[in-house]
């Protein structure tokens, strides 16, 4: 599944592509996802992306007529960028776009529980990587859902956007916090350890995927990680696997057990 560092480098990939290029055509593949096609298909053709944002875990596409839609990729989705004779290929296809450059955008998803939306809202949960994440807004949060495991908070989109379970490994392991620590057992000094840990590791991710794989815009990119579906750390300690709040989890017994 991408999680925030992938989809960061994908948007800034995809702007490179396909932004301010006239859309000549479009294509509803599956109108189980998008029940209404011919509005879609209206609405964008003729017009151009302006704009491409990462916003938690969606991309959203700023159209130049005002309008937009968005996409949340799930676990399996994929962004494609090919000519427009090539997409055949492309299984499990939702939406496409061609632009007056001849270029072909898919959105395509195997398991087909990618989401498109059309003029979505924007959440007023902060997204961890925009300046309304605060520490006093983390901080916050682990005060109101002291009772709540640390690994499992991380990921809650319902009080901070963008962190999957694989950078929650990683932030975790970094801040050197057991995931399966109690949030209110955990000292102030170590919350804002954590805190920057969660800006750490997502920057430093998005660098090292665009080193790594420059162009990417689907997929992902996971060979840096330090923790997270390792046998053993760079270190040489040995990584624990187990299940925490459904999710598969990785960390070392190093990391402190706040409880």
């Amino acid at each position: 599944m991408p999680e925030l560092p992938d989809l960061q480098v994908f948007s800034e990939n995809l702007k490179k592509r396909i932004l301010n290029k006239t859309i000549t055509a479009v294509t509803v593949y599956n109108t189980r996802k998008i029940p209404t096609p011919d509005y879609f298909k209206r609405q964008m053709t003729g017009t151009s992306i302006r704009d491409i944002v990462r916003d938690g875990k969606e991309t959203f596409f700023m159209l130049a007529n005002g309008y937009c839609f968005s996409v949340h990729l799930m676990l399996h989705g994929q962004f494609f960028i090919e000519a427009p004779d090539e997409t055949e290929k492309i299984k499990s296809k939702i939406l496409g776009l061609i632009f007056e450059n001849s270029l072909a955008f898919v959105v395509a998803d195997i398991q087909n529980l990618c989401r498109v939306s059309w003029n979505p809202k924007h959440s007023r949960v902060p997204d961890v990587m925009s300046e309304k994440f605060t520490y006093k807004y983390f901080s916050g949060g682990l005060k109101r859902n002291e009772w709540r495991n640390i690994k499992t908070l991380l990921i809650e989109q319902r009080l901070m956007r963008g962190i999957g379970n694989a950078y929650a490994d990683e932030i975790l392991w970094k801040a050197d916090i057991s995931p399966e620590s109690v949030s209110g057992k955990i000292p102030a000094e170590k919350a804002k350890d954590l805190y920057e840990a969660i800006l750490f590791v997502l920057n430093d991710a998005i660098q090292k995927i665009k080193s790594l794989s420059p162009d990417i815009i689907n997929g992902e990119e996971r060979s840096f990680l330090r923790v997270h579906k390792k046998e053993f750390t760079d270190e040489g300690d040995k990584v624990i696997v187990k299940t925490i709040g459904e999710k598969t989890t990785y960390f070392t017994e190093k990391q402190k057990k706040y409880m």
